[in-house]
Protein backbone atom coordinates (compact mmCIF):
# COMPACT_ATOMS: atom_id res chain seq x y z
CA UNK A 1 0.00 0.00 0.00
CA UNK A 2 1.60 3.45 -1.43
CA UNK A 3 -0.13 4.87 1.45
CA UNK A 4 1.22 9.11 1.74
CA UNK A 5 0.48 10.61 5.03
CA UNK A 6 -0.19 14.25 2.91
CA UNK A 7 -3.65 14.67 2.18
CA UNK A 8 -5.37 11.73 1.28
CA UNK A 9 -6.75 11.75 -2.08
CA UNK A 10 -6.83 14.23 -4.22
CA UNK A 11 -9.74 13.21 -3.09
CA UNK A 12 -12.11 14.20 -3.69
CA UNK A 13 -13.88 12.65 -5.54
CA UNK A 14 -15.08 13.41 -8.83
CA UNK A 15 -18.39 11.70 -9.40
CA UNK A 16 -20.61 11.99 -12.36
CA UNK A 17 -23.95 13.61 -10.86
CA UNK A 18 -25.92 13.58 -14.04
CA UNK A 19 -27.13 10.67 -12.81
CA UNK A 20 -29.35 9.75 -9.48
CA UNK A 21 -26.71 9.08 -6.65
CA UNK A 22 -27.07 6.24 -4.69
CA UNK A 23 -27.65 6.82 -1.34
CA UNK A 24 -25.28 6.39 1.31
CA UNK A 25 -27.57 4.72 4.32
CA UNK A 26 -26.92 4.15 7.79
CA UNK A 27 -24.84 6.39 10.71
CA UNK A 28 -22.31 8.33 9.51
CA UNK A 29 -19.52 5.72 11.59
CA UNK A 30 -21.65 3.18 9.05
CA UNK A 31 -20.85 5.12 6.20
CA UNK A 32 -17.08 5.67 7.11
CA UNK A 33 -16.72 1.91 7.65
CA UNK A 34 -18.27 0.73 4.16
CA UNK A 35 -15.44 2.96 2.63
CA UNK A 36 -12.57 1.50 4.68
CA UNK A 37 -14.01 -1.84 4.18
CA UNK A 38 -14.21 -1.68 0.10
CA UNK A 39 -10.15 -0.64 0.97
CA UNK A 40 -9.55 -3.48 2.89
CA UNK A 41 -10.65 -5.35 0.14
CA UNK A 42 -9.27 -4.33 -2.79
CA UNK A 43 -6.10 -4.00 -0.84
CA UNK A 44 -6.15 -8.15 -0.35
CA UNK A 45 -7.50 -8.52 -3.61
CA UNK A 46 -5.13 -6.37 -5.31
CA UNK A 47 -3.14 -8.18 -7.65
CA UNK A 48 -6.03 -10.45 -8.45
CA UNK A 49 -8.63 -7.33 -9.30
CA UNK A 50 -5.84 -4.80 -11.07
CA UNK A 51 -6.28 -1.34 -10.99
CA UNK A 52 -9.23 -1.89 -13.83
CA UNK A 53 -10.94 -4.04 -10.80
CA UNK A 54 -10.01 -2.04 -8.09
CA UNK A 55 -11.53 0.95 -9.47
CA UNK A 56 -15.09 -0.35 -10.36
CA UNK A 57 -15.13 -2.05 -6.98
CA UNK A 58 -14.55 1.38 -5.38
CA UNK A 59 -16.71 3.51 -8.37
CA UNK A 60 -20.11 2.18 -5.97
CA UNK A 61 -19.06 3.04 -2.48
CA UNK A 62 -17.30 6.66 -3.71
CA UNK A 63 -21.10 7.11 -5.67
CA UNK A 64 -22.73 6.15 -2.35
CA UNK A 65 -20.61 7.31 0.15
CA UNK A 66 -19.09 10.97 -1.01
CA UNK A 67 -21.14 14.07 -1.69
CA UNK A 68 -18.88 14.86 -4.56
CA UNK A 69 -21.36 17.82 -6.00
CA UNK A 70 -20.94 19.71 -2.43
CA UNK A 71 -17.13 19.05 -2.71
CA UNK A 72 -16.91 20.80 -5.81
CA UNK A 73 -19.04 23.59 -5.02
CA UNK A 74 -16.36 24.56 -1.52
CA UNK A 75 -13.58 23.94 -3.90
CA UNK A 76 -14.37 26.48 -6.33
CA UNK A 77 -15.43 29.12 -3.95
CA UNK A 78 -16.62 31.65 -6.14
CA UNK A 79 -16.08 30.78 -9.44
CA UNK A 80 -18.56 27.80 -8.88
CA UNK A 81 -20.79 30.35 -9.50
CA UNK A 82 -19.57 31.25 -12.46
CA UNK A 83 -19.84 28.33 -14.23
CA UNK A 84 -22.80 26.92 -16.54
CA UNK A 85 -24.33 23.55 -15.37
CA UNK A 86 -22.57 21.73 -18.23
CA UNK A 87 -19.18 22.80 -17.13
CA UNK A 88 -20.11 22.03 -13.48
CA UNK A 89 -21.41 18.18 -14.63
CA UNK A 90 -17.59 17.94 -16.37
CA UNK A 91 -16.13 18.93 -13.07
CA UNK A 92 -18.13 17.20 -10.98
CA UNK A 93 -17.00 14.07 -13.45
CA UNK A 94 -13.17 14.55 -13.60
CA UNK A 95 -13.29 15.13 -9.53
CA UNK A 96 -14.99 11.34 -9.03
CA UNK A 97 -12.69 10.07 -11.91
CA UNK A 98 -9.36 11.33 -9.99
CA UNK A 99 -10.87 10.75 -6.58
CA UNK A 100 -11.21 6.73 -7.19
CA UNK A 101 -8.25 6.82 -9.75
CA UNK A 102 -6.62 7.48 -5.95
CA UNK A 103 -7.65 5.15 -3.91
CA UNK A 104 -7.50 2.44 -6.61
CA UNK A 105 -3.61 3.80 -6.91
CA UNK A 106 -3.07 3.95 -2.89
CA UNK A 107 -4.60 1.26 -1.45
CA UNK A 108 -3.51 -1.42 -3.83
CA UNK A 109 -2.19 -4.21 -2.03
CA UNK A 110 -2.58 -5.76 2.13
CA UNK A 111 0.08 -6.06 4.39
CA UNK A 112 -1.75 -6.55 7.62
CA UNK A 113 -3.25 -2.65 7.67
CA UNK A 114 -6.18 -1.84 9.89
CA UNK A 115 -8.78 0.75 9.94
CA UNK A 116 -10.74 1.70 13.68
CA UNK A 117 -13.34 3.81 14.35
CA UNK A 118 -12.91 6.01 17.36
CA UNK A 119 -15.26 8.18 18.16
CA UNK A 120 -18.26 10.36 16.05
CA UNK A 121 -18.48 14.13 17.12
CA UNK A 122 -21.36 16.52 16.33
CA UNK A 123 -20.65 20.21 15.39
CA UNK A 124 -22.96 23.39 15.70
CA UNK A 125 -24.29 23.34 12.47
CA UNK A 126 -25.39 19.34 12.62
CA UNK A 127 -22.34 18.41 10.17
CA UNK A 128 -20.35 14.98 11.68
CA UNK A 129 -16.70 14.16 12.22
CA UNK A 130 -16.11 10.41 12.27
CA UNK A 131 -12.78 10.09 14.20
CA UNK A 132 -10.66 7.28 12.46
CA UNK A 133 -7.05 5.66 12.62
CA UNK A 134 -5.06 3.48 9.87
CA UNK A 135 -2.66 1.52 11.43
CA UNK A 136 -0.47 0.99 8.00
CA UNK A 137 1.54 -2.36 8.35
CA UNK A 138 5.00 -0.47 9.95
CA UNK A 139 5.28 2.70 11.63
CA UNK A 140 2.79 4.98 13.32
CA UNK A 141 -0.82 5.12 12.65
CA UNK A 142 -2.57 7.94 10.37
CA UNK A 143 -5.48 9.55 11.84
CA UNK A 144 -7.89 10.30 9.65
CA UNK A 145 -11.50 12.41 10.50
CA UNK A 146 -14.42 12.32 7.94
CA UNK A 147 -16.35 15.15 8.07
CA UNK A 148 -20.36 14.22 6.85
CA UNK A 149 -23.54 16.48 6.00
CA UNK A 150 -26.57 15.52 5.61
CA UNK A 151 -29.46 13.68 7.65
CA UNK A 152 -30.18 10.89 9.23
CA UNK A 153 -29.72 7.76 6.90
CA UNK A 154 -28.25 9.77 4.76
CA UNK A 155 -25.49 11.14 5.77
CA UNK A 156 -22.38 12.14 2.86
CA UNK A 157 -19.09 12.44 3.02
CA UNK A 158 -17.75 16.22 2.33
CA UNK A 159 -13.74 16.35 3.87
CA UNK A 160 -11.02 14.29 4.80
CA UNK A 161 -8.24 15.60 7.18
CA UNK A 162 -5.40 13.58 7.57
CA UNK A 163 -3.15 14.11 10.25
CA UNK A 164 -4.66 17.60 10.85
CA UNK A 165 -4.06 18.30 7.00
CA UNK A 166 -7.80 19.21 5.13
CA UNK A 167 -7.73 17.59 1.99
CA UNK A 168 -10.52 20.34 1.12
CA UNK A 169 -8.38 22.91 2.19
CA UNK A 170 -5.31 21.89 -0.10
CA UNK A 171 -7.38 20.99 -3.14
CA UNK A 172 -9.36 24.27 -2.60
CA UNK A 173 -6.15 26.71 -3.45
CA UNK A 174 -4.43 23.82 -5.86
CA UNK A 175 -7.48 24.00 -7.99
CA UNK A 176 -8.40 27.65 -7.51
CA UNK A 177 -4.79 28.86 -8.48
CA UNK A 178 -5.65 26.75 -11.93
CA UNK A 179 -8.48 27.59 -12.57
CA UNK A 180 -7.23 31.48 -12.13
CA UNK A 181 -4.38 30.71 -14.52
CA UNK A 182 -5.93 28.66 -17.47
CA UNK A 183 -9.71 29.04 -17.02
CA UNK A 184 -12.41 26.19 -16.99
CA UNK A 185 -10.66 23.97 -19.75
CA UNK A 186 -7.13 23.80 -18.46
CA UNK A 187 -8.36 23.17 -14.87
CA UNK A 188 -10.56 20.68 -16.42
CA UNK A 189 -7.51 19.51 -18.86
CA UNK A 190 -5.07 18.76 -16.03
CA UNK A 191 -7.65 17.20 -13.51
CA UNK A 192 -8.29 14.81 -16.60
CA UNK A 193 -4.14 14.50 -16.93
CA UNK A 194 -3.33 13.63 -13.66
CA UNK A 195 -6.14 10.99 -13.37
CA UNK A 196 -4.83 9.32 -16.65
CA UNK A 197 -1.10 9.72 -15.44
CA UNK A 198 -2.25 7.92 -12.09
CA UNK A 199 -4.24 5.29 -14.10
CA UNK A 200 -1.27 4.49 -16.26
CA UNK A 201 0.85 3.38 -12.88
CA UNK A 202 -1.79 2.20 -10.93
CA UNK A 203 -0.56 -1.23 -11.82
Amino acid sequence: MRFLRTPLLSLFFALIFCQPAAQAAGTPAEVVENIHAALLNNMKHGKEYGCDGRIKHLQPVVDASFDVKQIASIVMKRHWKELSDAQRSQLIAAFREITVVTYASTFNNFGGEAFSTQTTETLGDGSQIVHTRLQPSSGDSVALDYTLSGTAGNYRIINVTADGVSDLSLRSVQYNQLYEKKGFDGLLAWLQEQSKKMQANCG
